[in-house]
């Protein structure tokens, strides 16, 4: 026979229920803010310090407004970085994250304790929200707000929230599932069944709306807010003894054909205007039945890291089925069953079966089929959880309670308190993994060796701070890692063999850096920062013509670019295109583009118009910047051109000592000095033609 749920045996007042709620919304407050105040002490890391200090996703100006409409995520950031995009359809459109974040900005500015602040705000308004649909969810079964109470504390602490709440860029999946979730709430405010009270339905509906759309609006998961609808919808119908499927109220099927509406008018929106959807899912393996099998093996990977305790550490890197095998199989029956016996459990009326199904359908974008560059991430499981959370709790409420027997209210805490303290603990812990941008990447890596997105970000890190070797180090590692076409995740060939040429080029690699810039350009031959690197490995080793090329279409795709105008001002000064070179020379210097290539092509460009103190000038503050042989030369030919015999002596005594063996520059000026001062227009005139011969 099926269970029959258990009912209240006496009513409390509605001052005891207000009461009481009170007091479960406060604990759930103290819970959270006792947890994640460890997460406060974290700094932007990842994806953060892109879009949030350098504004890649942010609006700007008002001007930025439009692009934030009708481009994607990654598109808008390529906006402000790299010059174009092949698609605007592809990947996740998060308009009001972008919104959320510009706001947040504009108050707080580069307050990473700030946002963290927001963050856990988010996460608290996530829980209350939980727990104000689980009280809903078990409205028919005995003892259920106190069931709910707990589920929630649980998910609160859960470390599968971690990543979400400890991590600034975890905002789209917050912002996505308060207002999702709010949006169920008001949901269940609608009549359950035709016999139900009715109250404000036009209200609550409209609410549901406007919250659901903006939860669509932050980030693609919401996107399973009709699925979830239904599932309530269906177990709350059951409750009350109707069908799961016929016996749910009208107001409440209008109100699942209005989600409908609002997913299907966002939808077509992106049909419309960004030129699709969006959605993505083929794993690079061979054939559909492979890729199924992946799909499977990555829901079960998901359900594993879900159930586990420990903050889960998901990374994108996985094992592709090579072929329908044994693993495959097992992992399709495991489907089978699961959804068979939540089907069943829920045509029972049974809350466990509820958790298990919401657990299922918060899983799905993690399998790969939602806008996104990444297969899975552990977002996904920041919803997934309270499954789990509703599950436990349910059940360790039925251990506590034995059949038929009355309990003081608030002596389950006896059950539910150590795994509150041990959750509430590896959670605090586990913040501190988001603390810095290093430290969060290398426990990446160390639990997941395959994880390319991780060894690249160390690599970025690695060149930001200068040390080279290591930042090639792990873009050689990223690439051979990428080369194992057995496993797939995500990875940017662009970015690979760029952080790669750069810290090769930083080494003096010059040779290995243009090939490396060269390949990069593969994968974005309309990359201007990518173009702009190649013209100048290419001027470096006196490719001049290639060189210019490259740096005239980077201005072309990049406008304002100051540092390939400057560059491209070096290059011309060493064609001797003095009159070209200079305004834009000029510019970058007085922008404070300086540099040794360009403070000494301004001195080639000085000497050519007769400025010799102003090439003096330029020369001294290239010196400055770096010790060079034939430059320290130059200055000592330019000083004895002015008369300055000594000034000329000293320089161009250290200019010999700076090379075992001197340039024949170095040396031809060292003639000159010798020769004595310059005294016919002649020799003058000898001089100079030298002196941009060399160049």
């Amino acid at each position: 026979m099926p269970s029959q749920p258990l009912r209240r045996r006496r009513r409390e007042s509605p001052e005891q229920i207000a009461r009481a709620r009170r007091r479960h919304i406060g604990l759930l407050a103290l819970l959270v803010g006792a947890v994640f105040a460890s997460s406060l002490f974290g700094g932007f890391v990842w994806t953060d310090r892109g879009d949030l200090l350098l504004g890649q996703h942010r609006l700007q100006s008002l001007a930025d407004l439009p692009a934030a409409m009708t481009e994607t995520r990654d598109a808008f950031r390529s906006r402000h970085n790299v010059g174009e995009t092949d698609t605007t359809a592809g990947g996740s459109w998060q308009p009001l994250t972008l919104l959320s974040n510009t706001l947040s900005w504009s108050i707080w500015g580069g307050c990473a304790f700030c946002f963290h602040v927001e963050n856990v705000l988010l996460h608290l308004i996530v829980v209350i929200g939980l727990y104000t649909l689980g009280r809903h969810v078990l409205s028919q079964h005995r003892h259920g707000v106190r069931i709910a109470a707990w589920s929630a504390a649980l998910y609160a602490v859960h470390p599968g929230t971690v990543s979400t709440v400890a991590w600034v860029g975890g905002r789209p999946y917050l912002l996505a599932a308060a207002l999702g979730i709010w949006a169920l709430v008001s949901f269940t405010r609608l009549q359950a069944t035709s016999k139900s009270h009715h109250g404000h339905a036009l209200r609550w509906r409209v609410g549901m709306a406007g919250l659901a759309a903006g939860a669509m609006l932050a980030h693609e998961t919401a996107y399973l807010l009709p699925l979830l609808a239904v599932l309530i919808a269906g177990f709350e119908s059951k409750a009350r003894g109707r069908s799961a499927v016929f016996g749910i109220a009208p107001q409440r099927l209008i109100a699942i054909a209005l989600l409908c509406g609002v997913l299907a008018t966002i939808l077509l929106y992106r049909v419309l205007v960004m030129g699709g959807v969006g959605f993505s899912g083929s794993y690079p393996a061979d054939g559909l039945f492979a890729n199924a099998g992946t799909a499977l093996r990555h829901f079960w990977y998901l359900v594993q890291h879900s159930i586990l305790p420990g903050e889960p550490v998901i990374s994108d890197a996985w094992a592709i089925s090579q072929g329908w095998g044994v693993v495959e199989t097992l992992a399709l029956l495991g489907v089978i069953v699961l959804g068979g016996a939540i089907l069943i459990g829920l045509k029972l009326g049974q809350p466990v079966a509820f958790a298990a199904g919401w657990l299922v359908l918060w899983l799905i974008p993690g399998i790969g089929i939602f806008p996104s560059d990444h297969y899975h991430t552990s977002q996904t499981l920041y919803l997934a959880s309270w499954g789990i959370a509703l599950a436990v709790g349910y059940g360790l409420f039925l251990l506590w309670r034995p059949l038929g027997r009355q309990l003081m209210p608030g002596s389950e805490a006896v059950v539910y308190t150590p795994f509150l303290l041990v959750l509430g603990v590896m959670t605090a812990l586990s913040n501190a993994r988001w603390w810095t941008h290093d430290g969060l990447f290398q426990s990446e890596i160390a639990n997941d060796p395959h994880y390319m997105e991780g060894r690249m970000e160390l690599a970025k890190s690695a060149l930001e701070r200068g040390d080279h070797d290591q930042a090639i180090t792990h873009a050689l590692t990223a690439i051979e890692t990428a080369q194992d076409k057995s496993y797939t995740g995500y990875w940017s060939p662009r970015d690979t063999y760029l952080t790669l040429a750069r810290a090769q080029w930083a080494l003096g690699m010059t040779t290995e850096a243009a090939r490396n810039f060269e390949t990069a350009l593969e994968f974005n031959p309309n990359d201007a920062e990518l173009l702009y690197w190649r013209g100048i490995s290419r001027m470096a080793l006196e490719q001049f013509d290639d060189a210019e090329a490259d740096l005239q279409k980077a201005l072309q795709l990049r406008q304002p670019f100051p540092e390939a105008e400057a560059d491209l001002g070096v290059l011309l000064a060493r064609r001797e295109r003095y009159i070209d070179a200079y305004p834009l020379l000029s510019a970058a210097l007085d922008q404070g583009l300086g540099g040794f290539d360009r403070h000494a092509a301004m001195a080639l460009v000085m000497i050519d118009a007769g400025q010799l103190d102003a090439a003096a000038q330029q020369l001294e503050m290239a010196l400055a910047l770096r010790e060079d042989a034939d430059t320290r030369a130059r200055l000592a030919w330019v000083s004895w051109k002015l008369g300055r015999h000594e000034k000329a002596t000293t320089d161009i005594n250290m200019a010999l000592q700076l090379e075992e063996e001197s340039s024949d520059y170095v040396l031809g000026v060292q003639r000159k000095l010798s020769a004595g001062p310059p005294t016919e227009p002649d020799a003058v005139a000898s001089d100079e033609s030298m002196e941009h011969g060399q160049q």
